[in-house]
């Protein structure tokens, strides 16, 4: 019984669940913790949707310094207190303040979202010149448009940037993983990237 105590504890610490579903998953895994926070992982995935419409208003302001030379600082949003002191939650506060560091283009904006229209439009009619001579048909070149704009959101937009630690995963992507396993809707509200010059 002890031991199970522990089990369940040690899961409560990783994954945040709610400690009757914690429960359920150390006896259904028979005592495997992997398998259990897995377990609490696929089952939270399948919620991730409802959280869209959930409030980000607990939040916290993280930092990071490299080398005193370059750094970032970036204000993180989830539900409550209890996430927001979650080394889970401070990890990935700390992963998107070295990307902002690290990658090779400055985010100008959170998400594809916080972009402003005019901007948007800015960009759209200027790779629409590029095609001006008309030797390309209308639809061609709206497909070819479409393209450089999913592009020009992927390198501009935090959220839709590739995560520099890891390829083929995008910061949106590892605040959605991180949102599964703590059951709560995490946004970013604010970033600065500083550099000493």
């Amino acid at each position: 019984m002890e031991n199970y105590i522990e089990q369940c504890k040690l899961v409560r610490k990783l994954t945040l669940a709610p400690m009757n579903k914690i429960a359920a998953a150390v006896l259904e895994t028979k005592g495997d913790v992997d398998k259990a926070v897995e377990l609490l992982v696929k089952q939270k995935q399948v919620d991730a949707n409802d959280m869209a419409n959930r409030v980000a208003n607990t939040s916290i302001v993280y930092s990071y310094v490299h080398n005193n030379k370059v750094g970032a600082m970036i204000v993180l949003a989830c539900q409550t207190d209890f996430v927001a002191k979650n080394e889970s939650f401070l990890n990935l506060a700390k992963n998107i303040c070295m990307h902002i560091v690290s990658t090779p283009v400055e985010p100008g904006w959170v998400s594809e979202e916080t972009v402003p229209l005019d901007t948007k439009e800015g960009w759209r009619s200027e790779f629409n010149r590029e095609f001006a001579d008309g030797k390309k048909p209308p639809q061609v070149v709206s497909k070819i448009v479409d393209g450089k704009m999913k592009k020009r959101v992927s390198e501009w937009c935090l959220e839709n940037q590739t995560f520099v630690r890891e390829d083929g995963v995008t910061i949106g992507q590892l605040i959605k993983d991180v949102s599964a396993t703590v059951g709560e809707k995490i946004e970013v509200k604010h970033f600065v990237k500083v550099i000493a010059k």
